[in-house]
């Protein structure tokens, strides 16, 4: 694929940066690339969370999409490794993090 793969990545400053955005087709996850909006956060999470400030970031960048009716208010949220099982994404604390939240659905195949 062309250039990053992801419509948004967040910087541990809590900075957001628009990669293929809201409105162009991922090349991040098979068979979901078209149905879904993808968030990477910058770095390793297997052992450590992203910052304060990377997690209000995401936070608002889907109330953001919510907003701009480009994310449906009763959204589910995946961990990359629930889309492709081959992947650690988004590392073991983040994944155990993001379960917690109210958006976060078990993927069932």
């Amino acid at each position: 694929w062309d250039d990053i793969g992801y419509s948004f990545l967040v910087g541990d400053d809590g900075n957001i940066y628009e990669a293929r955005g809201w409105d162009r087709v991922g090349a991040h996850t098979l068979g979901w690339n078209d149905k879904s909006i993808s968030i990477a956060v910058m770095g390793n999470f297997n052992y450590d969370l992203p910052s304060l400030l990377a997690l209000k970031a995401i936070n608002r960048l889907i109330s953001c999409g919510v907003h701009q009716e480009k994310v449906l208010p009763n959204y589910n949220l995946y961990g990359h490794r629930d889309a492709a099982s081959h992947f650690d994404s988004p590392g073991h604390k983040l994944y155990d993090l993001i379960k917690s939240w109210s958006h976060f659905k078990i993927l069932t195949s």
